[in-house]
């Protein structure tokens, strides 16, 4: 690139003066850019009429980019994978170690530290290369994989987990950076819609997985399992992923000494505190202790006081944060990252909910109820496919934002009524509807933040680790709410519906329902307080929807077609 600068007084897309520095590129601003600055994308030349023949710099084509697409796509499903798939693992993991004070620990772990370090892998993307951060992320991820894998003890499951976290905190965020980096903008709907349908699909099919694995083979294998998929990501990565610096502002640390001495150590370890009250808050509540005991209360004060240290310090640091005050004041970033947060807590809420319902009325193994829910996995990988395909050949995601949620919304409804009698083609109508709703919505999330900084890439790592910060809390709080709304109902329902039952051993297990010597009309009346309960739970989940509406209305309607050209020009 030649040499020279913008403006130092660098517009946001919102029009706010921006405090970062200008981008070092080789052009100087013109009318079309500056449409693009102004949110007026419509005006700007298509990427066909800005770049014809030219092929924007670190832009792969062929074959080279299929196999770099398919080596991220294999990182994505390790990830994503190891969010859910020790779900079923967990009852017999405990009972080997005879551990069940430490159950928690074992998702807490993994989320605590993939949540409390992504916002500080996305600043390390301004300075380091994404390829690096991506190799070591598959690393620390392969290295707490082999560790839980022969783990001895529950101590060091539970430490190994936590180096898994490392891993997956820089795992997808660098990813996303890559794809910013090696797709032209007006193509990368389709590229998105890939990661989508691999993270969905791993996010349900998790527990299935699982459940295969434990009843089959061992639990072990739910960790084993990471290793040649996490190799032949690395081999990929390593020989056909070039190695670009990133996109630096006039600011930016001048050498890697310098960077880690402006790195924000404060604000990652705020938000690795305050995530980890709330997570032990939610997944103690009602089950370690009861929620009136006085650790619950005071985990959910501390929580909610180092929350709003961590923003208040982000928004006092400025330059150096996490998240620095143009990505905290950009409408885009602050609506898309609410929407995905509520859509994590849907998704992955009544991904949860959905077999114990099948478990506790139908009493199938955990492995029967994963194939159950296979209905909502194959629509919400329809639905990314299409908003996927139509965004590619459109242009616009903004139309997702306001379909997506209302036909989500009516298959919820649905599993909101059902009880013990309710035929399975209702409930695999609901499944339809709720995942096709939730596919359209889910990747375009994502892509309405690398839109909105096209024409500024500097800032697309932080902001694309802002959004997944928010994904990635969404998922680990939004199922410790669902599940939290579950058990207040069920053990209140219990005692109601089902006074005779043995309420410690039925409340422990669906399966414990089935395995013991229960009367019919006992066991009948366990199922409708467990229906009941779970009914309840979808509470959260129509308010989450809701929700997501709200902040997709609200986030910026561009059009891909027309950004594409003016920013790959900006790139070039």
């Amino acid at each position: 690139m030649d040499s020279g600068s913008a403006t130092a007084d660098t517009r946001t897309l919102t029009g706010v003066p921006s405090k970062t520095g200008s981008l070092k590129t080789g052009i100087t601003s013109t009318p079309e850019l500056d449409q693009v600055e102004h949110v007026d994308a419509e005006k700007a030349p298509s990427a066909a009429e800005a770049t014809p023949n030219a092929v924007p710099d670190g832009v792969l084509e062929g074959v080279r980019l299929m196999l770099v697409f398919l080596a991220m796509m294999l990182s994505v499903f390790m990830f994503a994978l190891d969010q859910s798939i020790v779900s079923t693992a967990i009852p017999v993991i405990v009972s080997q170690y005879n551990r069940f004070d430490a159950v928690a620990w074992i998702v807490t772990a993994y989320f605590l530290t993939q949540c409390g370090l992504i916002l500080l892998v996305g600043q390390l993307l301004t300075v380091i290369k994404a390829k690096w951060i991506l190799l070591g992320a598959i690393f620390f991820f392969e290295l707490g994989s082999l560790l839980c894998a022969v783990a001895n003890s529950m101590d060091m499951l539970i430490a190994s987990r936590a180096i898994q976290g490392i891993g997956a905190s820089g795992m997808f965020v660098s990813i996303i950076a890559i794809i910013a980096v090696v797709t032209r903008v007006e193509k990368r709907a389709a590229f998105m819609a890939g990661f989508g349908f691999v993270f969905v699909i791993a996010s349900v099919i998790g527990p299935l997985l699982g459940g295969v694995f434990t009843e089959q083979l061992s639990w072990r294998w739910c960790f084993w399992i990471n290793l040649p998929i996490g190799g032949l990501a690395a081999v990929a990565v390593v020989f056909l992923l070039p190695a670009h610096d990133p996109v630096r502002r006039e600011n930016s640390p001048k050498n890697l000494r310098e960077a880690l001495r402006r790195m924000d150590w404060l604000g990652s370890a705020l938000a690795m505190l305050f995530v980890t009250c709330l997570l032990l808050a939610l997944q103690w509540g009602g089950n370690e202790y009861a929620w009136s005991n006085w650790r619950i209360p005071l985990l959910f004060t501390l929580g909610g006081l180092l929350c709003i240290a961590f923003f208040a310090w982000e928004w006092y640091f400025n330059e150096d944060a996490l998240i620095p005050r143009d990505l905290m004041t950009n409408r885009t970033v602050v609506n898309a990252s609410g929407a995905i947060f509520m859509l994590m807590m849907v998704m992955l809420g009544g991904t949860y909910q959905l077999p114990l319902f099948y478990q506790a009325t139908r009493n199938h193994s955990a492995q029967k109820s994963g194939i159950d829910i296979i209905p909502f996995m194959i629509m919400t990988c329809i639905g990314i496919f299409v908003s996927g395909g139509a965004v590619t050949k459109w242009g616009r995601y903004y139309p997702f934002f306001i379909i997506g949620p209302p036909i989500a919304a009516a298959g919820v409804g649905m599993l909101y009524v059902i009880d013990a009698k309710t035929t399975s083609a209702f409930i695999i109508g609901a499944q339809i509807l709720g995942g096709f709703g939730i596919g359209l919505t889910f990747q375009n999330l994502i892509m309405s933040t690398q839109a909105e900084y096209a024409p500024r890439p500097e800032l697309i790592p932080q902001a694309t680790g802002v959004v997944s910060f928010f994904q990635l809390t969404g998922a680990a709080l939004g199922i410790g709410i669902v599940n939290t709304v579950q058990s207040v109902y069920l053990n209140r329902y219990i005692p109601q519906f089902a006074p005779t039952a043995p309420f410690e051993i039925v409340r422990r297990s669906t399966q414990a329902m089935w395995q013991i010597d229960l009367p019919t009309e006992v066991r009948d009346q366990v199922v409708h307080a467990y229906t009941a309960a779970i009914s309840k739970s979808y509470i959260p989940i129509l308010v989450g929807l809701v929700l997501t509406l709200v902040f997709g209305a609200l986030i910026r309607n561009h059009n891909m077609l027309k950004l594409g050209g003016a920013a790959n020009m900006h790139m070039a």
